[in-house]
């Protein structure tokens, strides 16, 4: 069987979720976690705009410390939040380019993956949106029908995604012809889902990106 992987974020549309999250934190009375947030992730962001650390090393915070935001909230509280994020402020930025080349696979009967790192609630809605069955994302950890503040590992970014693709449709039994599928990303660290198919696209790409994708003859979506 082929199958279509899309990214999210910047990929299948425009916004983006941890902005968006944040949004919503500030004005549910989340104010200071929303700042030591920031104030966390100020010198990370620094560290890697000057190349001192890899992407992923600020990638990752830049997900998993999201979670303090929903420190112990309850189940009903949380999903309130995902159902805003994703209906307000994710799915109205939908790319009408990107969508169509979804919908184009799902006539052609491929199986479709949305493979990201946000946190799976707000992943589980937008895929239930758009009519697509297997998604895979970031797991944040539950106690007592509390939310903690911490994720599940692994922020599902780089390496990590790949593995997590291969493991949606192996735990449905499919077997997929990698060399026939296709992949769609906007960012350099999407790499390892463009290494798994035969027909990678960069959507929107960054510059780094970008640059790898001419260098190859990938095609790209919506270059600037």
């Amino acid at each position: 069987m082929i199958a279509a992987l899309f990214d999210c974020d910047g990929t299948l549309y425009s916004g983006q979720f941890g902005p968006g999250l944040l949004q919503y934190a500030r004005a549910h009375g989340r104010q200071l976690a929303a700042l030591r947030y920031y104030a966390d992730m100020a010198p990370r962001l620094l560290a890697g705009k000057l190349h001192l650390i890899g992407d992923e090393a600020w990638r990752r915070p830049l997900v998993s410390d999201l979670a303090w935001l929903l420190q112990d909230w309850d189940a009903p509280r949380v999903a309130a939040a995902f159902e805003w994020l994703a209906n307000e402020n994710l799915l109205p930025t939908l790319r009408p380019d990107t969508l169509a080349r979804l919908r184009h696979h799902q006539a052609e009967g491929h199986a479709i993956a949305l493979v990201s790192a946000m946190f799976t609630p707000c992943l589980e809605i937008i895929a239930r949106h758009l009519g697509v069955a297997d998604f895979a994302g970031t797991r944040i950890e539950v106690v007592a029908d509390r939310f903690t503040g911490r994720i599940v590992p692994p922020v599902l970014t780089g390496t990590d995604k790949d593995r997590a693709a291969r493991a949606v449709f192996a735990a449905r039994g499919l077997e997929i012809d990698w060399p026939a599928s296709y992949a769609y990303a906007d960012s350099f660290t999407d790499q390892g889902l463009f290494d798994m198919v035969g027909h990678p696209i960069a959507v929107y790409p960054d510059a780094k990106l970008l640059a790898l994708a001419k260098a190859r003859g990938w095609e790209i979506i919506g270059e600037a």
